[in-house]
């Protein structure tokens, strides 16, 4: 079965019986294996249950086919439920899975499998989003909309509620991938203080309110947050810093970030240069076109925003756009490696001189 966007949330907390076979894939790999692990809890209460929990990988399935047979066939020693986890699989799986399906899969044992971003012409995703007793759920990238809600549930589940200023700013700093945001926000609450009864996220949420949490709170706790996010990496290719973009990648390459969300966030960049640029043209003042933006420009990046206002024309912006939006296409075609498009995109954006252009207009 495949999932619209509203229909994912309701599932990972309740999903389908039917669904015997879940598959969860997506550039986001912090939210995938969120929503993994709270699908497996569904089934299993002790995700580290020797008896009831089997952890396989694609080499071991392929190199003997039988072991996951057993596995998924086997009935658990102290009843209950059992939970197949295949973790980090291709597409080579999708023959075997699909004879297990065809095969009535027993009611008790769940296999969730867990993939990277996979295109919609993966074999795999098209199996578990056609098959009546499989299901394909997708992990894509937060946007900030959707991160703001995480933040003020989680500050809520602590004892606190965020302003409006900080809860804007925050979303934009850490939005791009799941568990890298969702460590921010318990680094924010730890700086400010737990609630009596406060036991963690996994716990009951606080007895005792502690106030608000405000933009200060937030640069005090998370002043660095923007210098190891994509900020600097965004603002370094605005103003065409090849040297600090290249450095800034390959730290954020080696975090394991998903190139999707470097894309995304260079795009929403670009998009909101365009947006303001067009307002400017519009009748509004620079400051009034900036301070309509929403979620707002971040203070510390108010300069380096001015700046770029001057840099890159309305044509120009809409080039970068063009060129952002033909390389997310590519990295989801087979043979592409999504890092290298991503490298050369930005060394191409940090080449181009769109001053040279105005004046030249």
């Amino acid at each position: 079965m495949k999932l619209v966007f509203k229909q994912i949330e309701p599932f990972v907390a309740a999903p389908d019986p039917a669904a015997r076979v879940i598959l969860v894939y997506g550039p986001d790999q912090g939210l995938m294996k969120e929503r993994s692990t709270r699908m497996a809890k569904t089934c299993v209460a002790d995700l580290n249950d020797p008896f009831n929990v089997a952890t396989l990988h694609p080499e071991k399935i392929l190199a003997d086919p039988a072991i996951f047979y057993d596995e998924a066939n086997a009935q658990s020693l102290m009843g209950g439920n059992r939970l197949i986890l295949i973790k980090d699989a291709t597409d080579s799986l999708s023959i075997i899975l699909k004879e297990y399906l065809e095969d009535s899969p027993s009611p008790d044992t769940l296999v969730i499998v867990e993939a990277g971003d996979l295109g919609p012409r993966s074999a795999l995703r098209k199996l578990c989003e056609g098959a009546k007793n499989a299901a394909a759920v997708p992990a894509y990238v937060d946007d900030e909309r959707n991160l703001s809600q995480i933040i003020r549930d989680m500050c809520a589940h602590a004892g606190y509620r965020i302003d409006k200023d900080a809860l804007d700013s925050f979303s934009a700093a850490i939005v791009g991938d799941r568990a890298i945001a969702r460590n921010e926000i318990e680094k924010l609450l730890l700086y400010k203080g737990h609630a009596a009864g406060y036991t963690g996220p996994e716990g009951p949420p606080a007895q005792t309110p502690m106030g608000s949490i405000t933009l200060a709170d937030i640069v005090a706790s998370c002043g660095d947050v923007r210098d190891w996010t994509l900020d600097r990496l965004i603002y370094a290719v605005g103003d065409g810093n090849g040297a600090d973009a290249h450095r800034v990648l390959q730290g954020l390459i080696k975090d394991q970030i998903a190139m999707v969300a470097v894309l995304r966030s260079m795009q929403n960049h670009f998009w909101r240069l365009f947006q303001t640029q067009n307002k400017i043209q519009g009748g509004l003042t620079q400051a009034e076109a900036m301070k309509s933006l929403n979620p707002p420009v971040f203070w510390k990046v108010e300069d380096a925003f001015r700046r770029q206002l001057s840099r890159w024309s309305i044509p120009a912006i809409e080039r970068a756009l063009d060129a952002l939006n033909d390389t997310e296409a590519r990295t989801k075609q087979t043979g592409y490696d999504d890092t290298s498009l991503v490298t050369d995109i930005i060394l191409q954006l940090c080449r181009y001189r769109p001053d040279y252009n105005r004046q030249a207009a």
